[in-house]
């Protein structure tokens, strides 16, 4: 499901981040298109949730560069240098970018109806009612309309993370990032997240996905990378990496976890 654009929607160029001694991405390149779906498959420690958190700037870079449609992470043009940005400057961008956790992250003291508004009022300024319509509109996607007025508590681990999912959806971002949306979820729970992703992906959602679903990535992504000890070691159409890998380090992790 490429688009029919030479234009990347996300770059990402010559990207490293250490924690001290420790090199976790060396180098990384990449672009995605829009309505593209990649799928980041690896070990872990292989640098694919770091990546992902660069890419919404919630790790600062060490070297490279990664944009957004016109805007970079963390940085912004003037006088054809770049500076970094400023908190103003950092929250608009990152209503470009949607970010799915493992772990949910939704505010316990607040239904899912108030999770997912949350953002359109502190960040947009949105108003209550038009807040309200646009977040139930998110929980309707998701198939949960009927549990605005639950608290995380009372949902289970599949429902908090389509509560948060909807979360992501209302600020209508241009790309989502998912990292390991279900490894946290039990397993009857999990086909629920899928099936929500899936929907997502046919309506022509650009995400960029660390998932250790097989399944999932052969028959959903656009394209898979595979990345071990900070580099991508293979990319390229999501069938061709799973069903026929080129890599000896491929081949090898697939037969651990297919």
């Amino acid at each position: 499901m490429m688009a029919e654009t030479s234009s990347p929607l996300v770059t990402v160029r010559n990207v490293v981040k250490s924690y001290g001694d420790v090199q976790v991405l060396k180098d990384i390149s990449l672009d995605v298109a829009e309505r593209e779906v990649l799928c980041l498959i690896g070990p872990s420690g292989s640098g694919k949730s770091t990546l992902l958190r660069c890419i919404n700037y919630l790790e600062r870079m060490d070297g490279g560069y990664i944009k957004v449609a016109d805007e970079f992470a963390g940085a912004v043009v003037k006088g054809g240098v770049l500076h970094e940005a400023s908190a103003a400057q950092l929250a608009d961008y990152r209503q470009q970018v949607g970010m799915v956790f493992q772990h949910f992250n939704l505010f316990l003291h607040l239904t899912a109806l108030e999770n997912v508004t949350i953002g359109l009022r502190k960040v947009r300024g949105m108003g209550k009612r038009e807040a309200a319509d646009r977040g139930r509109a998110a929980l309707a996607s998701v198939g949960l309309e009927h549990l605005e007025g639950s608290y995380p508590r009372n949902l289970s681990g599949g429902q908090q993370q389509r509560v948060a999912i909807a979360r992501a959806l209302a600020m209508e971002p241009k790309v989502i990032l998912f990292d390991e949306p279900t490894s946290a979820l039990d397993p009857e729970l999990v086909g629920e997240v899928l099936a929500v992703m899936r929907r997502l992906a046919e309506g022509g959602m650009t995400m960029i996905v660390v998932t250790h679903e097989m399944r999932f990535a052969r028959d959903v992504a656009s394209r898979v990378a595979f990345m071990d000890q900070g580099v991508i070691a293979e990319m390229g159409a999501a069938r061709d990496v799973i069903d026929t890998p080129q890599s000896e380090r491929t081949k090898t992790f697939l037969s651990r976890v297919g």
